[in-house]
């Protein structure tokens, strides 16, 4: 299609196109939404507590990237895996409404004390409680490495958009680089047990190729020895 993109040329590179994504070795619990049905939800307590003392750390060094990312939402906008709610204060007044999904039973506790007029959803991003065609921006910010399937929630943000509507993504990828790549394989069993689900080592912008979106633009924002981050905009056709 013209003016779309590969997310990856020339910024981020993979070498393996038949990714298939991994399940975290998360803590699952059951939750209920308010109409009383049942879904899986995340736990994570100890993570939680230290996500939120250290949240100012996480905008020291990705801050600008997202209130830039951000800056693009408008209409109806769903923050999948809205933590702490670190999105929130970036949007412009071309957001009309916002929503946040989160399936940690204790970032939604945080949630619920700080954003308590904002709509949230318990559900997981593989299973979303939302309905068809409701959104005009749906944002996802350090998420995708923490999900049980990455093409499985691409797939779901892609059904709750709007035909038209875009997907902001800012996550973190595998490297592009050998040892930097053997590091991130390295540590990722540790570093997914103490880091909530995280996983160092997702190639995202495979999936985002690989999924039903249009990618418009996708770069690498951030360079670093073991969490580069890459961003970008696809839109549902």
């Amino acid at each position: 299609m013209p003016g779309s993109r590969t997310c990856g040329d020339r910024d981020v590179r993979s070498s393996d196109r038949n990714l298939t994504s991994t399940t975290h070795h998360g803590k699952f619990v059951e939750c209920f939404s308010e109409g009383g049905v049942s879904s899986v939800c995340v736990n994570h307590p100890r993570f939680t507590r230290f996500y939120v003392w250290g949240q100012r750390y996480v905008e020291q060094a990705v801050g600008e990237i997202r209130e830039k990312q951000n800056s693009k939402a408008y209409g109806r906008t769903l923050i999948v895996g809205a933590g702490t709610g670190l999105d929130i204060p970036t949007l412009g007044s071309k957001v009309s409404e916002i929503t946040l999904l989160e399936p940690d039973a204790h970032m939604r506790t945080y949630l619920k004390q700080t954003y308590d007029s904002l709509p949230l959803i318990p559900s997981t991003a593989e299973t979303m409680d939302v309905g068809d065609g409701q959104f005009d921006t749906v944002i996802t910010s350090l998420v995708l490495c923490s999900v049980t399937n990455v093409r499985q929630v691409l797939s779901e943000i892609y059904r709750v958009l709007k035909p038209g509507g875009q997907y902001l993504f800012m996550e973190h990828v595998q490297h592009n680089e050998a040892v930097s790549r053997m590091v991130q394989n390295s540590l990722n069993p540790v570093w997914q047990h103490i880091a909530g689900g995280c996983q160092l080592n997702r190639k995202i912008a495979d999936d985002i190729n690989a999924s039903a979106f249009t990618t418009l633009e996708c770069s690498l924002v951030k360079p670093h020895f073991l969490i580069p981050i890459i961003a970008g905009q696809a839109i549902r056709i």
